[in-house]
């Protein structure tokens, strides 16, 4: 059965020996920023300006050799891509947390013929990670905190055209990657949900660099690459970046729930619900003293 964080960063079902680490990973998923220096490898962490900009619509920019995409892939951006490739690009530069899948194929046939190279910076998730990082001459991250979201691709989806579905087998083959491994890998990853739990099930796994290795992707292939190396880092990663992946059989990213323990705060005198102010009792008149 799938193992899943709780709300307190605690694996349930996990092995012992985690419930430290995980809740370091809590600490950072929480905070913004990478602790200086990282005992438990979580690596940096995104602003909330880059996860703002990461879950928004994106649009290509150059800068020199190197081409850019921020935001989500769009029905526009393979024709955006285009544009901004022109000549002489040799790099695509990427903090792309989904999108357009059709358009995601299309951009990652130009990357495998051009024979550019992936920058993450950052997310690398939906066509991203499906397409472009199979296709790309070679692979690097901008520093800690990038990680992968492979989702089901077009032929997965049940939404591919015959053509799309041809063009993504032949994608695949051109580079190197076994399809028939890469679904099976990622069907066993999301088809579960944890047994009793109201948590959400995950749409996007998020590797390990041993899960690229059982690919097919060798150590000098990868080995310019971070990824979130243990549960603790992918689950402040997946948190930071407002997602709810699987990592090695495990849900991370999970949302906080409530304390039930924690006292409520009565609202304020007035508010909707608030109880009604007690009604002072009248100060006997002066009369009614003397008569007393």
């Amino acid at each position: 059965m799938r193992r899943f964080l709780t709300s307190r960063g605690v694996p349930a079902c996990a092995g012992l020996g985690l419930t430290a680490v995980a809740a370091a990973a809590l600490l950072a998923g929480c905070s913004g920023t990478s602790a200086k220096p990282d005992p438990y490898k979580i690596g940096a962490l995104p602003t909330a300006d880059a996860v703002t900009k990461g879950h928004a619509a994106g649009h290509w920019t150059r800068d020199g050799g190197t081409v850019a995409l921020v935001g989500t892939v769009t029905p526009d951006s393979a024709a955006q891509f285009a544009s901004a490739l022109g000549s002489g690009a040799n790099t695509v530069q990427v903090t792309v947390t989904g999108g357009d899948l059709a358009q995601g194929l299309a951009i990652g046939q130009t990357i495998h013929d051009r024979k550019l190279s992936l920058l993450i910076d950052g997310a690398c998730a939906g066509p991203c990670a499906d397409y472009w990082f199979p296709a790309a001459a070679s692979r690097r991250s901008t520093g800690s905190g990038s990680w992968l979201g492979y989702v089901p691709d077009l032929s997965e989806t049940g939404t591919a055209t015959a053509q799309q579905q041809t063009a993504e087998a032949k994608l695949y083959t051109d580079s190197g990657l076994d399809a028939a491994k890469f679904h099976t890998a990622m069907d066993a990853q999301l088809r579960e949900v944890p047994g009793g739990s109201a948590a959400p099930g995950a749409t996007m796994w998020m590797p390990s660099q041993s899960d690229l290795k059982a690919l097919g992707y060798s150590t000098q292939t990868v080995k310019d690459l971070w990824l979130p190396p243990n549960l603790a880092s992918a689950n402040a990663q997946a948190r930071a970046w407002q997602q709810v992946v699987a990592y090695q059989n495990t849900l991370v990213g999970l949302p906080p729930v409530p304390d039930k323990n924690a006292p409520a705060v009565p609202p304020p005198p007035g508010a909707p619900g608030a109880p009604a102010a007690p009604k002072a009792s009248p100060s006997p008149s002066p009369s009614a003293s003397k008569k007393a």
